[in-house]
């Protein structure tokens, strides 16, 4: 039986070989450098682990020839079933330039590869009449430009758009311009950054299928840069513009001026050897550089939309929650309406919509809405909106104000799941939207779980004291109530339920501590 830490194998077979792409029944689901398989010991990535379970044979492959170096039969686990690596969808999954595992098109469907090209092609046109310059990058160019199409493992479209600016403001004003036409045009759009924006396209289902990147380029002192990850003297303008037409696998695209520029620029000088092992490496003082000018408004989200596409269905509320729902929205006034900020599924919506309410459910997950819109009843409408992302928060307060109503929030199980900027974000929004009486309440667990995990925002805590001093920055009031004990994923935890109200205008707010202040 195999471990699934590791796998002891011929240390003879990676003699030669820079780059190996492992393959499980014949489909290619990782690549290693030989570097990292020390005496021929190859340690299993953290995101496959899971999926180690059964029988598969794995074959070893030099990836720059594609030379079958090695076979063996791996058995993981007590069962005797295939290993099958797919998502809830049926998504072939294989890991990615990010280290993760994500869906790809080796081994998917050649109709999903020709939806893509035309899509993002149908995405070029609209741009460039809008006086865009826009060309295609990353994994995209490359495979153009090793194969003519798209490379197997790749699982989107990368284009960028040259801005004419260098100022971050007026960088982020050309991303929303751009962001504005898309939307006009019918497209689906989630903003990453104020220089990255993705587009999404949906299957019958109602799950995202595919999606194309859009990177904004720009160049500030002397220096190409394209968030979030390349930023460097190696491409000049002509470098990029006016661009050239390719077609990739038979669908025309633009591409920039000289592709092989870009290419040594993001892969360095060795690019047009396959490495599918190939990691981004930015630098802290780069990142930190694009995440200050730029935002990063994506935080969780991935970790969310595969956790719901996993769910398959709604997730049913248990019976203290039922009650305790069904308590508190009959004991609203007979006018309120209800804002449930992280929806999730649309249960507890739903519970309130059926006690007669009207009820908005809000959420960033496309997989938790496409859940929670098949499963709505008359009163419960949901929404796209992102609360890392302040100004599509504060837009959606000014809606709220607009309707003239009250308006009760519920957030549950929300803000221990916050960067600590996303939640002056929401609390912003709050002291917009509490008017007329109006309150916020939900509950929060405030105790760290014994599996803690940076990576699994349900793991992270948010403590009263906490809590006090951000929300003190703002003219906004908590008070605590009953603490219970509940039973989590993550064993059982203490959760404390909270109210949130509109600080009295004559009440001063707490002065703010140098350490407070990040």
């Amino acid at each position: 039986m195999t471990s699934r830490v590791a796998v002891q194998l011929d240390a003879s077979w990676f003699e030669g070989i820079r780059i190996v792409d492992v393959h499980f029944d014949g489909r290619r689901v990782w690549s290693v450098a030989s570097e990292a398989i020390p005496g021929g010991r190859l340690r299993w990535p953290a995101a496959l682990k899971p999926y180690l379970e059964g029988r598969t044979t794995m074959t070893l492959h030099d990836a720059a020839t594609g030379r079958v170096i090695g076979t063996t039969e791996l058995r993981f686990g007590r069962s005797h079933d295939r290993i099958t690596l797919q998502d809830a969808a049926g998504r072939p999954l294989a890991m990615n330039k990010w280290n993760r595992l994500g869906p790809v098109f080796d081994g998917g469907n050649v109709e999903l590869r020709s939806r893509l090209l035309l899509n993002a092609q149908g995405i070029v046109g609209v741009l460039e009449a809008a006086a865009f310059d826009v060309y295609i990058v990353g994994g995209s160019l490359l495979g153009y430009m090793r194969t003519g199409g798209l490379m197997a493992h790749d699982d989107d479209i990368d284009l960028a758009f040259l801005s004419r600016h260098s100022d971050p403001a007026d960088i982020g004003l050309d991303s929303f311009r751009m962001q504005r036409v898309l939307e006009r045009n019918g497209y689906t759009v989630v903003r990453h950054s104020l220089a990255h924006l993705e587009i999404d396209f949906f299957d019958a289902e109602g799950h995202v299928e595919h999606y194309v990147d859009i990177f904004t380029g720009y160049f500030r002192d002397g220096l190409y840069s394209q968030p979030f990850a390349l930023r460097g003297p190696e491409v000049r303008r002509e470098d990029l513009v006016p661009v050239q037409r390719v077609e990739v696998d038979g669908v025309e695209l633009p591409a920039p001026a000289r592709p092989e520029a870009w290419l040594e620029y993001a892969y360095g000088p060795s690019w047009l050897v396959p490495d599918p092992s190939f990691v981004f490496e930015t630098s802290r003082w780069t990142r930190r550089r694009f995440e200050n000018n730029f935002g990063v408004f994506n935080r969780g989200r991935v970790f969310w939309e595969k956790r719901y596409l996993s769910l398959g269905g709604e997730v049913d509320l248990d019976h203290q929650d039922r009650d305790a729902i069904a308590a508190w929205a009959s004991a609203l006034p007979p006018s309120a309406r209800v804002l449930d900020v992280g929806c999730g599924t649309g249960a507890a919506a739903n519970l309130i919509a059926s006690s007669g309410r009207d009820v908005l459910g809000i959420d960033y997950s496309h997989e938790a809405l496409s859940i929670a819109v098949e499963n709505a009843v008359p009163g419960a409408r949901f929404a796209y909106v992102n609360i890392n992302d302040r100004r599509d928060l504060l837009s959606l307060g000014a809606r709220l104000l607009a309707t003239g109503d009250l308006w009760h929030v519920r957030i549950a199980d929300v803000l221990h799941g916050l960067t600590r900027t996303n939640r002056h974000s929401l609390f912003h929004f709050l002291e917009l939207v509490l008017r007329g009486g109006a309150v916020a309440t939900g509950t929060v667990p405030t105790v760290l779980p014994p599996d803690y995990r940076r990576g699994d925002p349900t793991s992270w805590h948010y403590p009263e004291e906490w809590f006090r001093a951000e929300l003190g920055k703002h003219r906004l009031h908590v008070e605590f109530g009953e603490t219970r004990r509940r039973q989590t994923p993550h064993g059982v935890r203490d959760e404390v339920e909270f109210v949130i109200r509109p600080r009295p205008a004559d009440q001063t707010v707490p002065a703010m501590r140098e350490d407070d202040s990040a």
